[in-house]
C-alpha cells in the first residue's frame, strides 16, 4: 500500500498543476482586431475528446512558430537529460546493476524515446485526423479561409503531401467548419488546374468538390519582388516575371491587380514582414487591398502581438481588411484561425465567392478574424521549457471536458499498475 500511494505522486502532482491552469484559464477563441469571440467555441469529435492528451498536444505543437518548434525541441532534449540525470544519480546511491548494464538500459530508453517521439510527431503531421470545428456563428456570418493550396504548388507536389489535391483540401476545411476556402496555389491559377475536368471515374472534380459543405473560390499566390501577394477573385493566368525584378514590378502588380486581373491583393507572411516592415505605407499607397495578420505556417507565425498591431492601425488608417489564414499544405489537422464575413442568410452556395469578394470592398470592417489561444513566440517562456509552456497554455484554454479526458489518462496508467499491483 505504501508503495502504491508513492507511485501516485505523478498523476497527483499532474492533477494539481492542471487544476491551477483552470484557476488562470483563458479564452480558446479571441479577437486580435479587438473584443470577445462572442458564442464561439470549438466543437471536439468524438475521438478528440477520448484521446484528448495527443490531440491536443498535436494542436498545441502545430500552431508553434519556427523559432518555437526549434525550442520544443531543443526543451525536450533538456528535460529528457535532466530526468535521465536524476535516475542515474538514483541508481547510482543504490548501487543497483552493474555499470555495463546500466549504460546498455540507457542506450535502450533513448531508443525507444527517440522512436516514440518520432512516431508521434509523424502521425500529427500525416494524419487528417478528426479536428476542432468552430461553431456558434450567428445566422449571416460564413466562415472563410483566404490563403490554402494543394498539390499544384510546388512545395506541396514534392513532399509526402503530394496527395492533398483540391478535393483533399475541401474535406480539411469542411472538418474544422469553414464554409468557404480560396485555393491559391503558387504561380497556377486553381481554375486551370484541371478543376471542372473530366476524370477517369467520369465525374468531373467540380462535381466532386459540391459534396462538401465547403465552397472553393479561386485565387493564386504570385511570387513577387522579395514579396507573396495573395491575390483572391478569378484571375487570368499571372507571368510573375513582371513582378519579381525590382521594388517597382511589384508595385505595378499592386496598382494594377483589380484592373488587370479582377481581384483584391493581399500581403502574405512572412514576407512583408521580413522585407518590407518599413514600407508597408508604400504598398498601401500602391493599391494593397489587405494584410495577413495571422499565418499558421510555422515561419509565418513569428508576427508578434506589438508587430500585428501595428499593422491592425496601419489597415484601420487606410481602411484595408485584414485577414487570417491557414496557408494549409496539408500537413496535419490543425486550423489555428477563421473568419468571418457577414452576408445575407440566402446567399446560395454558387454565389458565396462572389458574394465575400463584395464584402472585402468595405474595407476593414469586411472580415472578423478568430484565432485560437497558443504559445506564442514573445511568450516569456524560456526556449528550453517550451514543451511544458505548450502543455500549460493548452490546459489554460481548453474547456473542461477535455480536462476531464486528460485527468482520465493521467490516473488510467496508475490505477492500471495498483490493480496489477
Amino acid at each position: 500500500m505504501k508503495r502504491g500511494t508513492s507511485s501516485a505522486a505523478v498523476p497527483i502532482a499532474l492533477t494539481l498543476v492542471l487544476l491551477a491552469s483552470r484557476l488562470a484559464a483563458v479564452p480558446a477563441l479571441n479577437n486580435p482586431v479587438g473584443g470577445a469571440a462572442g458564442s464561439l467555441s470549438l466543437n471536439p469529435p468524438v475521438l478528440y475528446l477520448v484521446l484528448a492528451p495527443a490531440f491536443t498536444m498535436w494542436d498545441g505543437i502545430s500552431m508553434l512558430s519556427m523559432t518555437r518548434l526549434k525550442g520544443f525541441l531543443w526543451g525536450l532534449l533538456f528535460l529528457y537529460v535532466v530526468w535521465r540525470a536524476l535516475g542515474w544519480a538514483s541508481r547510482s546511491r543504490t548501487g543497483s546493476g552493474s555499470l555495463v548494464g546500466r549504460w546498455l538500459r540507457e542506450l535502450g530508453v533513448l531508443a525507444v524515446s527517440i522512436t516514440a517521439l518520432l512516431i508521434f510527431l509523424l502521425a500529427g503531421a500525416l494524419w487528417h485526423r478528426p479536428m476542432l470545428s468552430l461553431t456558434g456563428t450567428s445566422t449571416g456570418d460564413r466562415v472563410v479561409d483566404f490563403h490554402s493550396h494543394t498539390n499544384l504548388s510546388h512545395d506541396v507536389a514534392g513532399t509526402w503531401m503530394k496527395g492533398y489535391d483540391t478535393e483533399a483540401n475541401l474535406r480539411w476545411h469542411s472538418r474544422a467548419g469553414f464554409d468557404a476556402v480560396f485555393i491559391t496555389d503558387h504561380n497556377v491559377v486553381s481554375r486551370e488546374s484541371g478543376v471542372g475536368k473530366e476524370e477517369s471515374g467520369g465525374r468531373s472534380l467540380e462535381s466532386r468538390a459540391a459534396e462538401h459543405a465547403t465552397v472553393s473560390c479561386p485565387g493564386i499566390e504570385v511570387s513577387a519582388w522579395r514579396a507573396h501577394v495573395v491575390l483572391l477573385g478569378d484571375t487570368l493566368p499571372v507571368d510573375r516575371r513582371q513582378y519579381n525584378q525590382s521594388l517597382e514590378s511589384l508595385l505595378r502588380l499592386l496598382e494594377t491587380s483589380e484592373a488587370t486581373y479582377g481581384s483584391f491583393s493581399v500581403a502574405s507572411l512572412p514576407e512583408y514582414r521580413r522585407n518590407h516592415w518599413h514600407r508597408l505605407d508604400t504598398l498601401i499607397r500602391a493599391g494593397l487591398d489587405g494584410f495577413e495578420i495571422v499565418n499558421a505556417s510555422p515561419k509565418a507565425n513569428e508576427l508578434t502581438r506589438a508587430e500585428r498591431d501595428t499593422v491592425i492601425g496601419l489597415a484601420r488608417a487606410h481602411q484595408r481588411f485584414v485577414v487570417g489564414v491557414s496557408d494549409s499544405h496539408g500537413w496535419g489537422a490543425t486550423s489555428m484561425v477563421w473568419n468571418l464575413v457577414s452576408l445575407p442568410p440566402a446567399t446560395p452556395r454558387a454565389a458565396l465567392c462572389g458574394a465575400i469578394m463584395g464584402r472585402l470592398r468595405n474595407g476593414f470592417e469586411a472580415v472578423q478574424v478568430i484565432e485560437r489561444h497558443r504559445l506564442r513566440p514573445e511568450a516569456w517562456w524560456p526556449m528550453a521549457l517550451t514543451p511544458i509552456g505548450v502543455v500549460w497554455e493548452t490546459w489554460r484554454s481548453m474547456g473542461w471536458s477535455l480536462a476531464a479526458s486528460w485527468l482520465l489518462w493521467i490516473w488510467l496508467p496508475w490505477g492500471v499498475a495498483r490493480r496489477r499491483y
